[in-house]
């Protein structure tokens, strides 16, 4: 038996997860904070409210399904050798 796959969830494919194929996601997965600023950041720039009203649901979605890993310095420095 396969041993279960983990990855952190970029904010695109949460923007975009039902959209996304579920077995080309991650059998155990997480979040950045970073995503949810970013996410936190979406319904401030939309142009209508119906939009506005999606980037907020998958905002609450996304905060209420992870526990977002805390985006720190160590994290930054990490992120930028990848």
């Amino acid at each position: 038996m396969a041993e279960p796959t983990r990855g952190l969830l970029d904010t695109s494919v949460l923007v975009d997860h039902d959209q996304v194929d579920p077995a080309r996601l991650p059998d155990e997965s997480a979040i950045a904070a970073v995503s949810l600023a970013e996410l936190a950041a979406g319904p401030h720039a939309a142009r209508d409210s119906a939009e506005r009203a999606r980037r907020q649901d998958r905002l609450q979605w996304a905060a209420a399904a992870w526990d977002a890993i805390a985006f720190d310095e160590a994290a930054a420095r990490s992120y930028g050798r990848v």
